[in-house]
């Protein structure tokens, strides 16, 4: 990575907006009440739109639609109501682009934060904190498609002609997407261990010290990018193999079933944000 090339390019990245970053303090705050919660929620309308969608969604299984934000950050909880602050400043930060299918994007991403939290829970990682990274992960991709757009045909140049991504993004950027993501996150005060689990994404036994939450996102990209192409009577092996390119030690046992449990969920989050 050409650090100092990256850096140059600080100034055009997305700012936090000042009431979004206020709303994930309240959110973030253990003392905050749902009061105070849903009067920072209101002066965001377009956030608080996507909050009563999702919780009026089908993934929250209720029968009972409900209609004012209080009910709606209960319904959610915390955990969920974060994510939601989180991708919508994305959204909202990002420039529109043509050539990003937002309902694809945000699917990919919510299927592998899903994931995280699931294997999380049997590792060191607090659950919460790999689904918040697992959101940000592959924020790089979506700024060099909109902020950086005229590089990308060079990129899926040296990609179709064999080139692994993220080599082929740091031959034509000098840094690759998991390096902008983890500069984006750091930029907005995300704690360090969430920017390390961005930034050694695509190789986390080659850090020191080891990333959990790089390994956790590692696994569940590969898990959620190659799961149809698995046999069920092969996926424990399958997904044993991949564990150990992450570094994670998980146990195996009900892994599988914990995993397709979960499958599908990310999507229909996804499509929520579009």
């Amino acid at each position: 990575m050409d650090a100092a090339l990256l850096l140059s390019r600080v100034d055009e990245l997305p700012r936090l907006p000042k009431a979004i970053s206020e709303l994930l303090d309240a959110v973030n705050d253990s003392q905050a009440t749902i009061k105070g919660i849903t009067s920072k929620l209101a002066q965001e309308p377009i956030v608080s739109a996507r909050v009563l969608r999702m919780a009026n969604s089908a993934y929250f299984g209720s029968s009972r639609e409900v209609a004012s934000l209080d009910e709606a950050v209960v319904r959610l909880g915390m955990q969920k109501l974060r994510t939601l602050v989180i991708a919508s400043a994305l959204v909202g930060a990002v420039p529109a682009s043509k050539a990003v299918n937002l309902g694809e994007f945000w699917g990919n991403t919510f299927e592998v934060a899903c994931c995280c939290q699931v294997v999380a829970k049997s590792t060191k990682s607090e659950p919460d904190a790999a689904f918040t990274c697992a959101i940000l992960h592959n924020i790089g991709e979506l700024l060099i498609a909109t902020i950086m757009a005229d590089s990308v045909h060079e990129i899926e140049a040296l990609i179709d002609a064999g080139g692994e991504v993220e080599n082929s993004q740091i031959a034509v950027l000098g840094y690759s997407a998991a390096d902008i993501g983890s500069l984006l996150a750091d930029n907005w005060k995300f704690p360090p261990a969430l920017v390390d689990g961005i930034r050694f994404q695509n190789h986390p036994t080659k850090t020191s010290p080891y990333s959990e939450l790089a390994g956790l996102l590692y696994f569940c990209k590969q898990v959620s990018h190659e799961w149809d192409d698995c046999e069920d009577d092969e996926r424990t092996a399958w997904l044993a193999g991949i564990m150990v390119k992450s570094g994670l030690k998980v146990p195996m046992d009900g892994l599988a079933q914990r995993l397709t449990a979960v499958r599908g969920q990310g999507y229909e989050m996804g499509k929520l944000l579009a």
